[in-house]
């Protein structure tokens, strides 16, 4: 005992040593009952937080003994984590301790460690842990009224105890038959929280392992939606393909990353340091739309690259795990990510932007839409493309290699970074350390960098396929499978439009349209006989930040109705002297419809630019030029007419934002007000008190903040990027 007590007391006088500016923080005085604004996970005052902290192991394996906790708890706020993960495993069999098999004692030990994390001063995320593991399947249903039970007890603990510091966690990795079942479970649970606790934060997984982060954009829980934030995980060594998602999915809905790390899915290495940066900067920076909370995996002991500790869970034992550059090691980088103290250069990243000649949206006449005026950027910002076909997968799904060698179509930019580790000769490059090195010439004729040099681009390292695109632009395929349509017997024949090719579920395009007028405009379509009706609804969204663009005439203000659209299969062809036999020549003209209705309308909320992204749950391929019809002026309920300005813009303005410096606020009106500048570890940087307006210079350092302005009781926030 007295040695025990002896190395208690010296782990103490070194965290005494080492106090860290978080220790103090006690954030749940300090951010009170978070709540959503918009997308935007808040503080009770409105101002925009980003949690961070751990995930433990599950509470019932040997690898946390010791690692449990306030003692724990407040070692991890030492390192600058303000939120704890408490990963309690549902029913793993390999030694009977998951919570089926222990209830009781379970409940206990989550009602304890709620109670150390509030003595500590900081948040909890209650993880109901589903896996697909040991022969389970990972379908939340299952355990409905378990989980149902469950979270009506703890949040009936945190009620009685007046804690507002805890947030729950509905399904951890779920897989199952789709989005459908994970919301049915979702909305059948979620009543026994918010019963107890009307506005507990709630985070509910998506399918797959949590990597269908997009599926909920077009079909969101609306119903609970001041309580909801939806769930991806990210492992960097396997997962740098779906960030395009994820940046795609913060600009719909709230995204919370319960569980992410710089290593394998599996936990173990190599440690991908240069694809967990680009997580780190995707969860907030100029181009994200909110900041997103995150915790790593893991705090714990287990020998595998993932853990944050070896030995035991003390300062003195911090993984030495060395990431892919050969110097920087996996403790140090996750404890200084948790502080701030590690500055995150990202990959370079393409621009971002509109295609030249953006697709019109006329109401006087229905003209074509051309699939190849998608925006720049390239993958992951522009479009995501699936590349199925030229992967070699494992029976998890994971990306192991290449299909070398047999020329299948292959972005090979984006997979080239993402596969950094691997060593293998690609179809039409050569990678080596994350960088393509070598190139065969011939797929660079007609594509050059900005210096006009002959040498590959973003643009140019998809095996050089190019296709007819608009104004005679010879766009290149950069992944997005579309070749050209010559629309037989239609209007359109023979002007230079296009057709989907190979789409995969989970791919996306984004485009900027010039609308002129907002409205209601029916769907349509010039449609290829390769084209296969779907079984269901249909298999195309359109969603936006605005959310589900899609109507119904009877039904026309309501974005719950339909979330999906498809057409009809081919079977007459529009020019009689073809035949169904030769889909290229063979096209019909179609309206938008869906299993259970005739005519889709799509509401666009302004007139001019509005930006759109297409999202495919299935294989869209033989859809050409789609029409769009105007039908009639946007219902003054429609949800999407209320989203065009936030209330923060109304209350105040920022300029120039982003800023190198110097900036100004301008109130709406001239009244007083205080402006204080928040850094995302919740830190107020900056405060005065102004009337009407405010030239702020303060030497601020790179990143992004928080703008919050405080007047009358009111509290509006904005986002500022300092360069």
């Amino acid at each position: 005992m007295k040695k025990i007590l002896s190395l208690a007391a010296v782990a103490s006088m070194a965290l005494a040593a080492n106090a860290s500016e978080f220790d103090n923080t006690n954030y749940i005085e300090k951010w009170g009952q978070l709540k959503l604004v918009g997308n935007q996970l808040s503080s009770a005052s409105g101002e925009a937080i980003q949690l961070k902290g751990w995930s433990t192991f599950s509470l019932h394996f040997g690898d946390v003994n010791g690692c449990l906790g306030k003692s724990q708890w407040e070692l991890m706020k030492h390192y600058g984590a303000n939120i704890v993960r408490l990963a309690m495993y549902i029913d793993d069999t390999n030694d009977g301790g998951s919570y089926l098999a222990n209830k009781e004692t379970t409940k206990q030990k989550v009602k304890s460690y709620i109670d150390d994390a509030y003595a500590a001063g900081m948040y909890v995320l209650v993880d109901w842990h589903t896996l697909e593991t040991n022969g389970k399947e990972g379908n939340p249903w299952n355990q409905k009224d378990e989980a149902k039970n469950f979270f009506s007890e703890i949040s009936a603990y945190a009620k009685t105890k007046g804690y507002n510091h805890v947030l729950y966690e509905l399904c951890n990795e779920p897989k199952c038959d789709g989005w459908a079942t994970i919301k049915n479970y979702a909305e059948y649970v979620i009543p026994a929280i918010i019963e107890n606790q009307p506005k507990a934060m709630i985070i509910v997984g998506t399918n797959d392992w949590c990597q269908k982060i997009l599926e909920p954009v077009s079909n969101p829980i609306s119903k609970y939606k001041d309580n909801v934030l939806y769930s991806f995980h990210y492992y960097s060594c396997s997962h740098y393909h779906l960030l395009g998602d994820f940046r795609s999915a913060q600009g719909s809905i709230p995204v919370f990353v319960s569980e992410w790390s710089a290593v394998k899915f599996d936990g173990n290495g190599p440690f991908c340091k240069q694809n967990a940066d680009d997580f780190i900067y995707a969860c907030g920076n100029s181009n994200t739309k909110q900041l997103v909370s995150w915790c790593i995996w893991n705090w714990g002991k287990k020998n595998e690259a993932s853990s944050f500790f070896t030995g035991t869970c003390t300062e003195q034992n911090l993984s030495q795990y060395k990431a892919d550059d050969g110097q920087t090691l996996f403790g140090k980088y996750v404890s200084d990510l948790m502080s701030g103290g590690r500055e995150i250069e990202p990959r370079p990243l393409p621009e971002e932007g509109p295609f030249e000649e953006p697709n019109k949206i006329p109401t006087d006449d229905a003209t074509g839409f051309h699939w190849d005026a998608y925006n720049y950027g390239g993958e992951g910002l522009a479009y995501h493309d699936g590349n199925g076909g030229a992967w070699e997968k494992d029976k998890d799904g994971v990306v192991l290699d290449y299909k070398v060698g047999k020329n299948e179509e292959v972005d090979v930019f984006s997979l080239a970074v993402e596969m950094q580790w691997l060593k293998d000769k690609f179809p039409y490059s050569t990678v080596e350390d994350g960088k393509v090195v070598a190139w065969d010439p011939m797929i660079n004729t007609d594509w050059t960098d900005a210096n006009n040099d002959k040498k590959p681009t973003y643009r140019s390292l998809n095996g050089g396929r190019m296709y007819s695109g608009t104004a005679g632009s010879r766009r290149p395929d950069e992944g997005v499978d579309i070749s050209g349509a010559s629309c037989l017997g239609t209007v359109y024949k023979n002007s230079g439009y296009q057709n989907l090719g190979w789409v995969e579920e989970g791919e996306w395009i984004k485009f900027t349209v010039d609308v002129d007028k907002p409205g209601y405009y029916k769907i349509g379509g010039i449609i290829g006989a390769e084209y296969t009706a779907p079984t269901d609804e249909g298999e195309i969204s359109i969603t936006s930040t605005h959310g589900n663009h899609l109507r119904v005439p009877d039904d026309k203000s309501n974005p719950d109705v339909v979330n999906t659209f498809g057409f009809a299969m081919t079977t007459t062809c529009a020019d009689p002297t073809a035949k169904t036999s030769e889909p290229w020549n063979c096209w019909s003209v179609q309206d938008a419809m869906s299993d259970r209705y005739e005519e889709i309308w799509c509401a666009f909320p302004n007139a001019g630019m509005n930006e759109i992204i297409f999202t495919f749950t299935g294989n869209a391929g033989g859809v050409g030029p789609l029409t769009f019809d105007f039908v009639g002026d946007l219902d003054p309920n429609d949800p999407i007419t209320s989203v065009s300005e936030t209330s923060a813009e109304k209350a105040f303005s920022i300029y120039p934002n982003p800023t190198s410096g110097e900036f100004t606020v301008a109130l709406a009106e001239n009244v007083e007000a205080t402006v204080e500048v928040i850094n995302v570890a919740g830190q107020v940087v900056f405060s005065q008190d102004v009337e009407g307006s405010a030239t702020i210079n303060k030497a601020l350092a790179a990143g992004v903040y928080t703008v919050v302005v405080k007047s009358n009781g009111a509290v509006s926030t904005q986002k500022l990027i300092v360069k």
